[in-house]
């Protein structure tokens, strides 16, 4: 496929976001404690191009309990995705099925889905943008810290609060900082850690993400800081394409992170929308 392109001229491979997105997604499954998988439901498996993943303890987390590589496999002609939501739905979880616009399998992997009980739920907007460094000042109060090891900072607490889980879900990031690939933050207000974000770097495509602040620092600018930190490193590192991801504006949702994204920067690629099981 070839490359697609904003209407700023900022060009990228949706194929290749995808790809960085499912390793992205499988190291933090990696990286979670095989007591707390064992205990928790979480498992992740490879149906062909197909990758499934499910938290059995938090069946309704469709944020988590992800199927990927749909318009992939479907390319392929494979029929790992037919395997792969079966397997999903044996676990007692709903799982988002998401499927990129423009690829070659997307109409085939779509056409499968709704003739299989699915339809298309809440979407994803997937935003990028070059590397060239942020063109705001920094926010005043909050300063950026990169981590080095897990026990630093309480990176995963922060994470799974921000994003209103249980407490033991801080296991989910925890063990991301130091990881090789992976660059982890926080920002911290007043000297004490209120926000966090995650970069990872791939062949050249940082992902960015794991974006959460804690409900006593909000509005004082610290994903904005996260966001031009991540945006500036990735540069740093040689990085081509920087993406990210947050959910579509509709009305009766907050849309403080895609304000926040728009301003470091990013550009609208594309809307991916979630296929999930019809309600009964």
């Amino acid at each position: 496929m070839a490359p697609a392109e904003t209407e700023n001229g900022v060009r990228y491979d949706p194929a290749a976001l995808d790809r960085v997105e499912r390793r992205f997604w499988r190291e933090i499954w990696d990286s979670v404690p095989d007591e707390v998988a064992a205990e928790r439901g979480i498992e992740l498996r490879n149906f062909g191009a197909v990758q499934a993943q499910v938290v059995r303890d938090l069946p309704e987390a469709k944020m988590l309990n992800l199927v990927l590589g749909a318009a992939e496999d479907a390319e392929r002609g494979g029929e790992g995705l037919g395997t792969a939501v079966a397997w999903a739905a044996e676990q007692g979880v709903s799982s988002y099925v998401p499927v990129t616009p423009g690829l070659p399998g997307a109409t085939p992997a779509e056409a499968f889905l709704q003739e299989n009980g699915f339809e298309r739920g809440y979407c994803w907007m997937k935003f990028v943008r070059d590397p060239h460094p942020p063109r705001s000042p920094a926010p005043d109060g909050v300063e950026v810290v990169e981590l080095s090891e897990p026990d630093q900072e309480p990176f995963g607490m922060i994470a799974a609060t921000g994003f209103g889980m249980y407490p033991w879900a801080a296991d989910f990031f925890a063990h991301l900082p130091g990881r090789k690939g992976w660059r982890s933050y926080v920002a911290k207000v007043d000297g004490e850690a209120q926000a966090c974000g995650a970069l990872l770097i791939d062949e050249g495509i940082a992902e960015l993400g794991i974006g959460a602040t804690l409900e006593a620092a909000r509005g004082r600018g610290c994903q904005t800081a996260l966001l031009q930190r991540r945006i500036t490193d990735a540069g740093d590192a040689g990085c081509h394409t920087l993406f990210v991801e947050t959910g579509e504006r509709v009305p009766n949702r907050p849309a403080a992170s895609y304000r926040n994204i728009l301003r470091a920067g990013f550009e609208e690629a594309y809307l991916r929308p979630n296929w999930q099981p019809v309600a009964v």
